[in-house]
């Protein structure tokens, strides 16, 4: 009876830690959660409200708010103008409201343990950088293959517009953003807060985790592998640097050259394109050919984690079944579905 009455202490003992470690898991995944639909909602506000200001309000005050597409002009402001002020310009006060809400809402030491000492040598940091090359290219055989599938069902997936701006200011700005202020910023959010925050549950599962987000965050079909790809590797460079330093400069290295390669196709020179179109696969194959197997080892021991009470695919799974993961799943889930009929739609 003794040994039946420990057996049963023990067994209630791990069905409450088991209940506990749920919850908490849950509110780390929702606090996560929270910040990237405070970071969408508030950029689609700002976007609504600069809009109805200059539509509504600066007719009163003057201002001429005339769109000719064929000018490529909109509400009175170059296409330019207008798209970087209603994106990118958006996006950036965005991230800063999803930062600010983290350091308010998820216990992480900004400067100790986001911005810490880099742990790692330049050879690793090298290595994870150009490695994103080849990742990036699976990533494009795997979107080929999904994209291929919808245009047999019919439906063509809606593509993000990166195309460069025309007025040298814009593209200034817009080039600043996209390979230098947007990957610190969301390595900020990402690697440093997200990834972070879930840490303590094991770094399995705060690599898959934050790696989910990052492709969720970005909102459209097109990027939904190679963020989750991406993330994986950015997450093992800052866990095993310790600092989300080198995986900002992954980041901005992975951004700076893909809009490289978009410029050079751009000049069309046939033989420049051809030229480092070769070498950028063959960079890109033996980086992440010899990133693979120099750090496959300590990528093994890094991914290890306590799996006792939950397993780790019940962790991921309890991570996005809070209130907030399951708003910001449903607010993703219906803008996907929207913007896909009215591409859709508009054939």
């Amino acid at each position: 009876m003794v040994g039946k009455a420990m057996i049963n202490d023990f067994q209630e003992e791990i069905e409450y830690r088991k209940l506990a470690l749920k919850n908490d898991i849950k509110k780390s995944g929702g606090n996560c959660a929270r910040i990237l639909l405070a970071l969408v909602l508030s950029t689609y506000g700002l976007v609504f409200i600069m809009t109805f200001s200059i539509k509504f309000i600066g007719p009163m005050i003057g201002f001429n708010v005339v769109t000719n597409l064929k000018e490529n002009i909109i509400l009175g402001l170059s296409s330019d103008a207008y798209n970087f002020f209603a994106g990118y310009f958006t996006c950036i006060v965005g991230d800063l409201i999803a930062i600010l809400i983290a350091i308010k809402t998820i216990k992480v030491k900004f400067r100790q343990e986001i911005f810490s000492k880099n742990k790692s040598n330049k050879m690793f940091v090298l290595l994870g950088a150009t490695s994103c090359i080849g990742v990036g290219m699976i990533s494009s055989m795997v979107y080929m293959i999904y994209s291929t599938i919808f245009k047999i069902l019919g439906l063509n997936i809606p593509q993000p517009d990166f195309s460069f701006p025309k007025q040298n200011t814009f593209l200034i700005l817009f080039l600043i953003y996209v390979c230098l202020v947007g990957p610190i910023l969301e390595e900020i959010i990402f690697r440093g807060f997200i990834l972070r925050s879930m840490q303590k549950y094991g770094n399995l599962t705060a690599m898959i985790v934050s790696s989910i987000l990052f492709s969720m965050f970005h909102l459209n079909l097109v990027q939904f592998i190679n963020p989750i790809l991406m993330g994986i590797v950015l997450a093992f460079i800052a866990i095993k640097s310790k600092s989300i330093i080198p995986s900002m400069i992954a980041h901005i290295f992975n951004n700076t050259i893909t809009f490289a390669t978009t410029g050079i196709s751009l000049l069309k020179m046939p033989i420049l394109e051809y030229t480092f179109g070769t070498l950028y696969f063959l960079v890109g194959v033996a980086a992440l050919l010899l990133f693979i197997s120099k750090y496959k080892s300590e990528f093994l021991e890094i991914v290890k984690e306590d799996t006792r009470i939950l397993k780790t695919h019940q962790k991921v799974r309890y991570s996005f079944s809070g209130a907030w993961s399951r708003a910001y799943i449903v607010f993703y889930i219906i803008f996907i579905v929207v913007t896909m009929a009215a591409t859709n739609l508009a054939k």
